[in-house]
């Protein structure tokens, strides 16, 4: 029984782990560049809203997949979109945009102060787009 087993770990373990997956390319994330975004001119105390956000995919090798990192820096919020990018295959340059909504419950008193992520200024300094919401 023990040589049956041994054999048989051993017949998995020889054929079940293949090298060969023709689908496994290289990629990165990169933060995308935000082009707008939709917001109420107030919020109310303790209601949660949508915020769409829309950004630019510049190639077909970029693709949004709802992610983005949301920071907290006092009352802002500072939202940068999370993009994957195929490396190493052929794109096409077809620039397309994709709209995604963020969960925001106003739960402070103090005006909001949304900054959107826009690339980055010759200095290598992140650029936003900067929309300030009052709470009601």
């Amino acid at each position: 029984m023990k040589y049956f087993v041994s054999l048989s770990l051993f017949v998995f373990l020889l054929f079940g782990c293949s090298n060969d997956d023709n689908n496994y390319h290289e990629y990165h994330l990169e933060y995308a560049a935000v082009i707008s975004a939709d917001l109420p001119d107030e919020f109310i105390q303790g209601r949660t809203y949508r915020i769409n956000v829309t950004i630019e995919l510049p190639n077909s090798c970029y693709y949004y997949y709802d992610q983005y990192d949301y920071f907290y820096e006092g009352t802002s919020r500072l939202i940068y979109p999370v993009v994957h990018v195929d490396d190493d295959v052929p794109c096409t340059l077809n620039i397309t945009e994709t709209t995604f909504s963020i969960p925001v419950q106003a739960l402070q008193s103090e005006p909001y102060i949304f900054k959107f992520y826009q690339g980055e200024d010759a200095e290598g300094q992140d650029m936003f787009l900067t929309i300030e919401v009052p709470v009601i």
